[in-house]
């Protein structure tokens, strides 16, 4: 059976007008490219210094489940070193950087659960968080990210952000 197998699908092959050869040499060579494209996700600076940040975000792209948007927001995953990035200490120019490579760095090597922490703004003079607003604002605008949430207080709470990345 297995024979027979063998030579329909030979038979296919020699009737088909692929080259097996120069596809065998384009994979070998590495010219047939699988690599996933990120776009950075860059968004105004308007609004961020207005407002505190001790709120509850969420955040939720159509068409995802709501028992994984759920999941996100009771989440009990232990993150490795490449799954969160600490933003306390960068200036908002610097953070949009940090957060954009971070979010192509783990969306190329199929991260699925992430952890940002920016902070609630307590060192802020006014109480503002003008960091937790860039990542919002960044998560909501990436086509990258498909849901968000305050992370729970073993996390960082309101200032750290759980999100899901597309695969």
């Amino acid at each position: 059976m297995k024979d027979e197998n063998e030579s329909e699908f030979k038979k296919l092959l020699s009737e088909s007008n692929i080259d097996l050869d120069k596809v065998l040499s384009e994979k070998k060579d590495g010219d047939i490219s699988h690599e996933k494209e990120y776009i950075d996700t860059n968004v105004s600076h308007d609004g961020l210094h207005d407002g505190g940040g001790d709120e509850i975000f969420l955040h939720k792209k159509d068409g995802l489940q709501n028992k994984i948007f759920t999941q996100l927001k009771s989440l009990k995953y232990n993150f490795n070193s490449s799954e969160i990035l600490d933003l306390h200490g960068f200036t908002i120019i610097e953070a949009e950087i940090q957060i954009n490579n971070f979010l192509e760095y783990s969306y190329k090597n199929n991260a699925k659960y992430l952890l940002i922490i920016h902070g609630k703004g307590l060192n802020n003079k006014d109480g503002i968080a003008p960091i937790k607003k860039l990542v919002e604002k960044i998560l909501t605008n990436s086509p990258h990210v498909l849901a968000a949430s305050s992370a729970n207080k073993k996390d960082g709470g309101h200032g750290a952000t759980y999100l899901i990345l597309k695969r």
